[in-house]
């Protein structure tokens, strides 16, 4: 160990009885970035420094945690609708409204994975919830399984081909985007309609009709036909300029009770 990696060492220790436990990264974000700098990891200063490490990452898994199976489905389409990628890839979470859903997702990340998460409270309108969970392995995995890594507006994605080739994963994987994207509402007094949307960049136009032209194909193959694929007005997008716009398609009427009966619909 050289001289500076033991002043860290050293600061370490005197931050952990300041504050009377391990310190996490957010807690003391200089510090960590040059144990990051210094050694393999923030852990790997704290393990050499003598302090507990609480969120040790798990690299031991059940067996069949990477097979690909319905509950990987069930977790890839929830992240491609209500979900994301932390930008460093370490981590992911779900977010939604509804915490009796989220606690389904919990159980199978820890059913499939056996790794537990943490709940904090959603942004934006109205009460939320996301469920955040961290682990390198479990989430490279998942990239490369089909999750879009990144923005989800300005990245391109498809329906992963080993989803489209299985009846079961394709209506798991229909089923959940249309929960999480997907609305059913009154057409008329005695007609329902079920419509599903996504917002894109428009210079990812092309991308996005693939995409939805791929899941028309997937209900196609249960006898569920759909309409048109049609799109709003553009809208600029505040964060960042961007201009994006809603791309959308329906359930003819003559389907809504083939797709409630062979999809499911879960709202």
């Amino acid at each position: 160990m050289n001289s500076k990696q033991g002043n860290i060492i050293s600061e370490l220790k005197r931050i952990a009885k300041k504050l009377g436990h391990s310190p996490i990264r957010r807690e003391v974000p200089t510090l960590a970035k040059k144990c990051y700098d210094n050694f393999n990891s923030f852990n790997e200063a704290k393990e050499l420094a003598g302090i507990e490490i609480k969120n040790k990452q798990i690299k031991t898994f059940p067996k069949r945690a990477f097979k690909l199976d319905k509950d990987l489905v069930t977790i890839l389409a929830f992240l491609t609708a209500d979900g994301h990628l932390y930008k460093d890839k370490k981590g992911f979470y779900f977010s939604s409204k509804d915490k009796n859903f989220l606690k389904i997702l919990e159980k199978i990340i820890t059913k499939k994975f056996a790794i537990k998460g943490k709940y904090i409270p959603g942004e934006g309108f109205g009460k939320s919830y996301k469920y955040l969970v961290f682990n390198k392995i479990v989430t490279l995995f998942l990239i490369n399984s089909g999750v879009p890594a990144g923005d989800k507006m300005l990245v391109s994605f498809d329906v992963p081909n080993w989803i489209k080739k299985n009846g079961k994963f394709s209506r798991e994987y229909l089923r959940i985007l249309f929960y999480c994207e997907g609305s059913k509402y009154k057409q008329s007094k005695n007609t329902e309609s079920i419509k599903i949307n996504f917002n894109k960049s428009v210079k990812l136009e092309k991308d996005v009709i693939r995409f939805l032209n791929s899941l028309k194909a997937m209900l196609l193959k249960f006898g569920i036909d759909t309409t048109n694929t049609w799109n709003s007005k553009s809208n600029l997008r505040k964060k960042d300029r961007v201009i994006t716009r809603l791309y959308a398609f329906k359930i003819k009427s003559s389907d809504v009770n083939k797709f409630i009966n062979k999809i499911g619909w879960l709202k």
